[in-house]
């Protein structure tokens, strides 16, 4: 076999891998929540009444009213309209782009590092499991390695020397910056500042004309944003002001050194986790009062000290050899590739760590999908050290083997781990150890969802009384959204229980985690309601609720005709297309509710 067919063969082999991890059971164990489930009524507005329904803006910034663009609605839109209507259907692009990011990261990466070194890396990313768990269902950052990785493998052959249609990878440049920074509001701050640093130092001479299409393509993809701004008077843009200050001065009494450091601790432990799966690394806190310092290490810190003391390594390394790989780049002649590639690997580097300072308290795992990339990368930079240090061929081999053999079973390991728990979730009752990655609190999959709307709909068909429930907030809105799916006429069991209403023809539901502490979920709808029965489905525990006969003071709720979600007050105003030429009614604006961001 010649090596490009070797090449050919194990790219195709770590692809076909990286798509049967992210593929298997995809329906059942789909991750739908809060979310998920506010992202799918938009879509089903549009599918239903047309396309004009969509918004001009897309979702909430966490914890703020700032909406990013609405490219990933639009995403989920025509994925709903290929694959079909469905929680599972409206997120396969999102599976698909998450596969193809595996080709681009090694079309990428193959700009500086050898044949065996890409493969390995590639290798490695394919089995993740960060990367595997957000690629199985919809949510606006899940898609930003694709996208982030196209931004800069299109910069980098646009800027480069040897590269015959500059003009067209600058096209496809401004196209990928304008998608990607719509998913995640620090990449809409990162992305921007490291590719205008790196196209003043590089200054590619790309005719005016291109320039001029290039920016054409940035304004048409973000029309919808400035059509929004300009019929709510920029609305959108006071948001944006307010957030970043937000959430930097939420943690105002730490000291910048406090923020560095556990910037440090917290971009150390996420690549670990990145790599290998692993996400118990812990490293010392570090706290000021004044001018004294102290390091803070519990007893679970101590215990996970030494893989923190590992993963601090690796960052570390990270950090160093894109220094001296920049330095490289600036000041030595070398491979005018390796030499781009290592200069917008420390402008990525060091943009991302910059921002993230400030908010170093409230860094949530998503945030490292902008950066996830670059985990595999500094593998790739302690990789290539060895193999300059290592005289010895066949040490290297077996050191390198060694290296990648045990992150690809790591991750494999934990990912089993992971199926096995998706599959028990309907069926079993079992505590889920500590989720750094999509933070759950237990294990729910869309299989399971299913199984309890079967149940509550086999109640409703027999006396057809309306549906009143309440679960944790990552689940109600799931479960609201499949009850209208199948047309039953539900409320929200909060405000059925608080309201002096009462009602006789109503089937009452409370759906809660089944090792939470259910008698204290219950207690407060004790007072006018007794439990009828009681049914467990593994993770999640149901109740049926009937209403004390003295407490009922009404027969029955009427509902009325479906209506158009609508904002909850003081949010500001997001227009649809259908309203451009018209005054946005903010009556009509799709509904919102704090976000799991």
């Amino acid at each position: 076999m010649n090596r490009r067919l070797w090449r050919i063969s194990g790219l195709i082999l770590i692809l076909a891998l990286a798509i049967f991890l992210r593929s298997y059971n995809f329906t059942d164990w789909l991750h739908f929540e809060l979310d998920q489930a506010r992202d799918a009524k938009i879509v089903d507005l549009a599918i239903e009444e047309g396309v004009g329904n969509l918004p001009l803006l897309g979702p909430k910034a966490a914890g703020s009213f700032l909406r990013l663009g609405p490219f990933f609605y639009y995403q989920e839109y025509l994925s709903a309209l290929i694959f079909g209507n469905t929680p599972a259907g409206m997120a396969a692009l999102s599976l698909i782009f998450s596969c193809a990011a595996i080709f681009i990261f090694y079309l990428f990466i193959k700009k500086h590092f050898s044949e065996k070194i890409s493969l390995a890396l590639s290798l490695v990313f394919s089995v993740s499991i960060f990367l595997v768990m957000y690629s199985r269902f919809a949510w606006n950052p899940n898609t930003l390695p694709f996208f982030v990785l196209l931004t800069f493998y299109a910069l980098l052959r646009a800027c480069s020397r040897e590269e015959k249609r500059k003009e067209i990878w600058l096209i496809i440049f401004s196209v990928a910056l304008s998608l990607a920074t719509q998913l995640h509001f620090v990449a809409f701050l990162s992305l921007p500042a490291i590719a205008a640093i790196f196209l003043i130092i590089k200054r590619p001479g790309i005719k005016i004309k291109y320039w001029l299409v290039s920016l054409a393509a940035i304004a048409f993809l973000y029309a919808p944003v400035a059509i929004n701004e300009m019929k709510t008077g920029g609305d959108n843009a006071r948001e944006f002001l307010k957030i970043f200050e937000k959430k930097s001065t939420k943690n105002e009494e730490k000291s910048l050194l406090e923020k560095t450091a556990r910037n440090f601790s917290e971009n150390s432990t996420a690549h670990l986790l990145i790599l290998s799966g692993n996400g118990e690394a812990e490293l010392p806190k570090l706290t000021q009062a004044g001018a004294k310092f102290d390091l803070q290490c519990a007893a679970d810190c101590r215990k996970n000290l030494p893989l923190g003391i590992a993963a601090a390594l690796i960052f570390s390394l990270g950090i160093i050899f894109s220094a001296i790989n920049f330095k490289k780049a600036i000041f030595k002649k070398e491979n005018a590739e390796r030499r781009d590639f290592a200069m917008l690997v420390f402008l990525w580097l060091a943009a991302t760590f910059i921002l993230y300072i400030p908010i170093a308290y409230n860094l949530s795992p998503r945030f490292f999908l902008l950066i996830a990339p670059l985990s595999f990368i500094f593998l790739g930079f302690i990789l290539e050290f060895l193999e300059r240090k290592i005289k010895r061929t066949e040490i290297f081999s077996t050191i390198f083997s060694v290296i990648i053999l045990s992150l690809v079973l790591s991750n494999l390991w934990f990912i089993k781990s992971r199926f096995e728990e998706m599959k028990d979730a309907p069926i079993k009752s079992f505590a889920s150890q500590s989720d750094k990655i999509l933070k759950e609190r237990h294990r729910v999959t869309l299989e399971q969802q299913y199984a309890i709307v079967d149940y509550m709909e086999k109640i409703y068909k027999q006396n057809k009384y309306p549906v009143y429930l309440n679960s944790e907030p990552f689940y109600r809105r799931s479960f609201l959204y499949h009850l209208e799916e199948r047309n039953i006429p539900r409320d929200d069991f909060r405000s059925a229980s608080n309201s002096k209403k009462i009602y006789r023809e109503g089937n009452f539901f409370l759906i809660y985690p089944t090792l939470g502490n259910l008698e204290a979920r219950k207690k407060d709808y004790m007072v006018n309601y007794d439990v009828m029965e009681t049914k467990s489905f593994g993770t999640l525990t149901v109740f049926i609720l009937r209403p004390k006969e003295e407490k009922i003071n009404a027969v029955r709720q009427e509902f009325g005709p479906k209506k158009k979600p609508t904002s909850a007050s003081g949010v500001p105003v997001r227009c649809r297309w259908n309203e451009i030429f018209k005054e946005c009614n903010p009556d009509e604006v799709i509904e919102e509710e704090d976000s799991q961001e």
